[in-house]
């Protein structure tokens, strides 16, 4: 039960809805036990035949009335029972994306998408029954069972200890079979949250699948994870299923047992024919404790298996919050500094940044260059805390930036990473993201300075045009800049675009360059780009290799050095005159 610690807080805040739902839970119960009295008299009246019509039909009306009442209490309790599982579940679920919002890439980077939906789907079913239809069988299985037996026990006593027999063979099963069965629920969640992620994986690249013609592939993965997840279920049920059908043998095995001694007390008018026909009727409710015996086990089983993963992420320590004491960042100006950064990823012995040392300056456009895996990307995620750097290596404004607030940090930063991630909202509703608040002309006058105003316009719904899933019906250089114009629109201190123009054609490149130029007098920008004709506008160029800075400079300083940069110069160079002379490079060249 130390699962469900999660659940006190909630039963506390709404207990005096469950104590209205359990005291009508309560009120059925007893009602349900007085039906066999009214039967009993009632039989006894036939036996001694004293019954008249009047006597009879009022018993009648009796156990319709006894029925109604029932049926009032029942909607009562369901409303306030069930209706408590709701609310449970719609605060776990908003608890749980709250959790995850808090948590780093790097816990992301180790889980599959798959498995994080699993915990907002199956997980919080599973939570929701046991929170709602598990407290009805745990009230019923010990209140209705206690109170079935006592009315047997109230008629005779002997015949009660021969009924309940087979219960200690019940509650040796319960106590055999409850941690198995919490084991492969755990097992076919776990599955399960791995057949979600290739689903999702498959159809987010299911143009990549159709343009390679291997649906086939597509198809036997899913099948093969399928199976598994079936597999899983099939050994749940072997255990799950066995519940019911022992519990109604269990209940067969008493019923026999009253019939042939009750039948024989009744013969020798030990109980009266009425006490004898309210002992099966009592035997029959307790049927229901005990099936709802295994019942409640199941939904508390997987309830605390669900619990037990979303505990995992509940508990989970955001290693990426604001300091203790932070430091004050009224108005950021967008100077970033470096000094002595090594960094590397959780997991991953090997540094990307080993003792970088790299000042941008405030006011002015830095671009940083360098080959594939030189820590480019890196350094930009470490700026905003995206991944957290080793304290005393990264400045913002001369200030550590893991010193300050998060929500000041991360304010006074526009960062449009290389893929340009786009929600499947609204063409206005993406680039309005950083700012929910701006006008339809504050909108369009970002996209005017990312160029995509006209191809906006050009759709039939204009700016209303939804974009679909991950922005599908864009095209890349599309998504990109619609990634640009949000973060042009909240016109941030520090600027950082990650490789932001590798999709667009030269014309687009150099219009959004000028306007940016224009638009970001005096703001910080900071460029990583492997084209050169990102590089017009920058005031100072990294150049950064195997995690450490090699060259610093303007673009004539760099050229005259002859390193890394000079040889990307005039290859590229090399390359644009080829195309203008329509000459491919020779193989030497490249």
């Amino acid at each position: 039960m130390n699962s469900y610690r999660t659940l006190w807080p909630y039963l506390r805040r709404h207990r005096y809805r469950l104590a209205a739902g359990l005291a009508a839970l309560l009120w059925v119960d007893f009602l349900q036990l007085m039906i066999p009295r009214v039967t009993k008299h009632a039989v006894d009246q036939l036996y001694s035949q004293t019954a008249t019509a009047v006597s009879l039909a009022w018993a009648g009306l009796t156990i319709l009335a006894l029925a109604a009442t029932i049926g009032v209490f029942r909607y009562v309790w369901r409303r306030l029972i069930l209706g408590f599982s709701r609310l449970v579940e719609e605060d776990l679920r908003r608890r749980l994306y709250a959790k995850l919002l808090t948590l780093p890439p790097a816990w992301f980077m180790a889980r599959t998408t798959g498995d994080i939906m699993a915990h907002a789907t199956n997980d919080m079913e599973a939570i929701r029954m046991a929170a709602g239809l598990g407290l009805v069988a745990l009230t019923d299985s010990f209140l209705m069972g206690a109170a079935s037996i006592g009315f047997m026990a109230w008629i005779n006593g002997r015949l009660t200890l021969l009924a309940l027999i087979p219960m200690p063979l019940v509650t040796i099963l319960t106590w055999r079979l409850g941690g198995l069965m919490h084991r492969r629920f755990r097992q076919v969640q776990e599955t399960f949250g791995g057949m979600t992620g290739v689903v999702r994986e498959y159809l987010a690249g299911i143009r990549v699948i159709q343009a390679h013609g291997r649906e086939d592939l597509a198809l036997a993965d899913l099948d093969r994870v399928g199976r598994r997840y079936v597999s899983e279920n099939v050994r749940l049920t072997r255990v799950s299923g066995a519940f019911f059908p022992l519990m109604i043998m269990f209940t067969n095995v008493s019923l026999a047992l009253v019939l042939f001694f009750g039948g024989r007390m009744t013969i020798f008018s030990t109980i009266s024919p009425g006490d004898f026909v309210a002992f099966i009727s009592y035997l029959g409710l307790l049927t229901w404790p005990m099936m709802a015996l295994g019942w409640m086990m199941d939904l508390i089983q997987r309830g605390a298996a669900s619990l037990d993963r979303l505990n995992r992420i509940l508990e989970q320590k955001p290693e990426i919050r604001d300091p203790d004491q932070p430091q004050d960042l009224i108005e950021p100006f967008g100077a970033v500094t470096a000094r002595g950064l090594t960094f590397a990823y959780p997991g991953r012995p090997e540094p990307v940044l080993r003792d970088l040392e790299l000042v941008c300056p405030a006011g002015q456009v830095t671009a940083i260059v360098g080959p594939i895996g030189a820590g480019k990307s890196t350094l930009l995620n470490l700026i905003p805390r995206l991944f957290d750097p080793p304290a005393g290596t990264l400045f913002l404004d001369g200030r550590e930036v893991g010193r300050l607030r998060l929500s000041d940090l991360r304010g006074g930063i526009g960062y449009v990473p290389q893929d340009g991630y786009i929600f499947s909202g609204t063409m206005a509703e993406n680039i309005a993201f950083g700012r929910p608040q701006a006008g339809e002309a504050e909108i369009r006058a970002a996209a005017k300075a990312a160029q995509l105003d006209d191809e906006i316009m050009a759709f039939p719904d204009g700016y209303r045009t939804i974009v679909g899933e991950r922005g599908l019906t864009l095209s890349g250089g599309q998504r990109l800049r619609l990634a640009l114009a949000r973060a042009i629109l909240i016109d941030p201190p520090l600027l950082i675009l990650d490789d932001t123009f590798a999709a667009l054609d030269a014309e687009a490149e150099e219009k959004i360059l000028e306007t940016l130029a224009q638009a970001r007098t005096g703001r910080t920008t900071i460029i990583v780009s492997h084209r050169l004709t990102s590089l017009k506008s920058a005031a100072l160029i990294h150049v950064l290799e195997n995690g450490r800075v090699t060259e610093s400079g303007g673009i004539e300083e760099l050229l005259a050095r002859g390193g890394y940069f000079a040889h990307l110069y005039h290859l590229q160079s090399a390359w644009l005159e080829g195309l203008d002379n329509h000459q491919p490079l020779a193989a030497g060249q490249v």
